[in-house]
C-alpha cells in the first residue's frame, strides 16, 4: 500500500510540474515577424521609412527582442550580399494608448529639412552589431495587438546585380502575467533625426579622443533597469552619466571589433567605414535611481586623429516607472552587469574607405583613384552642382583655405556630400535642395562621395 501511495504522490507531483511548464509555456510566447521584401538596385544604398510594419500581434510585454536580414526563406543573408546598416523600431501604440517619444517633439526627416511630430516612441533598435534587448526578469516592453508600429531602416547591396531582403525580428512575449513596464528614453547625441549622424574630424594627434554629449530631461521617476549602445566604425565607447549628482557614471557601452580576416572588414565593395561585431549591453533588475525633471547625459567618444564621417552616438535606456524613487542621486545597485565581450578588438581598427567606380567593361564596382575626368582647377568660393546623379566638376584642384559650394539641383532626390578619406572628416546632411559649403584648411587628397551613391558620385579635391 505505501509503494501504491508513493507511485500516486510522484505521479501527482509529475502532472503538476508538466502543468505550471505548460502554463509557463503558454504565458511566454515566441513571436517572429517578417517585413518585405526590400528590393536594392545593384551597389544601392536604400534607406526609408515603413509605417505599419507587422507588430507583436498579442497582448503583452515584450522581454527580448532581435533583429536580422534574411532572404524569402527566412536565411540570414551575409554581408557580402546585404548588409543591415541599421533599423529602429517605433511604436505609436493603439486605441486609447498613445505613444509618444520622450526626449524629442518632432522628427527631422531624411532630407534634412522636413519634420513630423513624435508621434511614436523608439523601443529598440540594431545595426551591423546586431544588437538585442533583454530586460531583466520581471520587466517587459508593453506592447498590444492594435498597436502601429514604424520602421526606419538603411540596408546596402555588395553585388552588382539587383536583389532583394527581409528585415526579420524575433521577440518574447510575457501575454498572461503582468510584469513591470518599461519606458525607452533614446539618448542620441545628435537626437531628433532620421538620420542622426555627426562627423569626427580626425585632425587631433595620435591618441586624441573626439566627444560629442546631449543631455536629455527624465519625465518620470523611476529606475533605469537595461541599456544598448550604438557607434560606427572609429567608436570607443559611450557613457551615460547624471550631470544632477556631480556627473556620476551610470553605464558604459564598449564597442568590441573583429579580427582583420573578419567579413565586415573585406567585404567589397568598401561602401562605408566597418563598424563593430559588437556592442555591451546592461541590466539591473534593482535599477538605477533617476527623478522626474533630473537629467541624463551621453557623451559619444571616438578615435580623434583620423577622420570618422556619418558617424552615430546612441543608447537606449529602459526605465521602470517608480514614484517611491524621490533622491535622484540614489546608491546605484550592486546588481549592474554586462553582456559578454566577444573574442576580437577592443580598439577600432585603422581603416581607409577608399573612392569606388564602375568598370566601363564589365560594369563591376572598382577602387579609383579620381573619377574620369580632367582636373580643373578653381577659385575661393566656386561652386559644383549637384545633378542627375553626380557632380558637375568631378576632378578639382584649390589653393588651401579656399572654399567650395555644393548645389543641390536634383530636385525630388536626396544626396550628399561625405569625405571618404583625406586630412580632415566632414559632411553635409542629406539634402535635396539648397547647399553645403566647406573650407579646406589642410593640404592634401580629399576623396569625396555621396554616401547614399558611394558607387555613382564621386569627387576628388586636391588642396595645394
Amino acid at each position: 500500500m505505501a509503494r501504491r501511495r508513493s507511485v500516486r504522490i510522484l505521479a501527482l507531483a509529475l502532472a503538476l510540474t508538466l502543468l505550471a511548464a505548460a502554463s509557463a509555456s503558454a504565458a511566454t510566447q515566441t513571436v517572429k515577424k517578417t517585413f518585405g521584401p526590400i528590393r536594392i538596385g545593384g551597389y544601392e544604398v536604400k534607406q526609408n521609412t515603413t509605417v505599419g510594419v507587422p507588430n507583436a500581434g498579442v497582448d503583452g510585454y515584450i522581454t527580448d527582442m532581435k533583429v536580422n536580414v534574411v532572404d524569402r526563406a527566412g536565411k540570414p543573408l551575409p554581408i557580402s550580399r546585404i548588409m543591415l546598416h541599421h533599423v529602429v523600431f517605433l511604436n505609436m501604440g493603439g486605441p486609447g494608448d498613445p505613444r509618444m517619444d520622450r526626449t524629442c517633439g518632432q522628427f527631422t526627416l531624411w532630407n534634412s529639412r522636413d519634420t513630423l511630430p513624435a508621434l511614436a516612441e523608439r523601443f529598440y533598435a540594431a545595426g551591423e552589431e546586431r544588437a538585442e534587448m533583454h530586460l531583466p526578469p520581471g520587466y517587459g516592453y508593453r506592447v498590444s495587438s492594435r498597436d502601429t508600429w514604424f520602421m526606419v531602416w538603411m540596408l546596402m547591396n555588395h553585388r552588382q546585380q539587383p536583389d532583394e531582403a527581409y528585415v526579420q525580428y524575433e521577440m518574447t512575449v510575457e501575454t498572461e502575467q503582468p510584469l513591470k513596464a518599461v519606458t525607452p528614453y533614446w539618448l542620441d547625441v545628435a537626437n531628433c533625426a532620421v538620420d542622426p549622424i555627426y562627423n569626427v574630424p580626425g585632425n587631433g594627434r595620435p591618441g586624441t579622443v573626439h566627444r560629442r554629449s546631449s543631455e536629455f530631461t527624465v519625465r518620470e521617476s523611476g529606475r533605469l533597469v537595461a541599456g544598448l549602445g550604438h557607434v560606427h566604425g572609429g567608436g570607443q565607447s559611450l557613457t551615460v552619466t547624471q550631470p544632477t549628482c556631480e556627473n556620476r557614471e551610470v553605464a558604459r557601452f564598449l564597442p568590441t571589433w573583429g579580427s582583420r580576416r573578419h567579413p565586415f572588414y573585406n567585404v567589397r565593395p568598401i561602401l562605408h567605414e566597418p563598424g563593430p561585431i559588437d556592442v555591451t549591453a546592461m541590466q539591473t533588475p534593482t535599477g538605477i535611481p533617476v527623478t522626474a525633471g533630473s537629467t541624463l547625459a551621453l557623451t559619444s567618444n571616438y578615435e580623434g586623429s583620423l577622420p570618422h564621417t556619418r558617424v552615430m552616438g546612441i543608447a537606449l535606456a529602459y526605465v521602470a516607472p517608480d514614484e517611491a524613487v524621490t533622491d535622484p542621486c540614489g546608491a546605484l545597485p550592486g546588481d549592474i552587469t554586462y553582456s559578454k565581450r566577444p573574442a576580437g578588438r577592443s580598439a577600432p581598427p585603422r581603416f581607409t574607405v577608399p573612392l569606388t567606380g564602375i568598370d566601363p567593361d564589365t560594369g563591376r564596382a572598382v577602387t579609383i583613384k579620381a573619377p574620369p575626368g580632367r582636373r580643373v582647377a578653381l577659385r575661393n568660393g566656386a561652386t559644383v552642382d549637384i545633378r542627375r546623379f553626380a557632380f558637375s566638376r568631378p576632378n578639382i584642384a584649390l589653393k588651401k583655405g579656399a572654399r567650395l559650394t555644393w548645389r543641390f539641383r536634383d530636385r525630388g532626390e536626396i544626396h550628399n556630400v561625405t569625405l571618404a578619406s583625406g586630412p580632415i572628416g566632414f559632411g553635409s546632411d542629406n539634402k535635396d535642395r539648397g547647399s553645403f559649403s566647406q573650407r579646406f584648411t589642410k593640404r592634401g587628397t580629399y576623396r569625396i562621395f555621396c554616401a547614399l551613391h558611394p558607387v555613382a558620385m564621386t569627387e576628388s579635391i586636391v588642396v595645394k
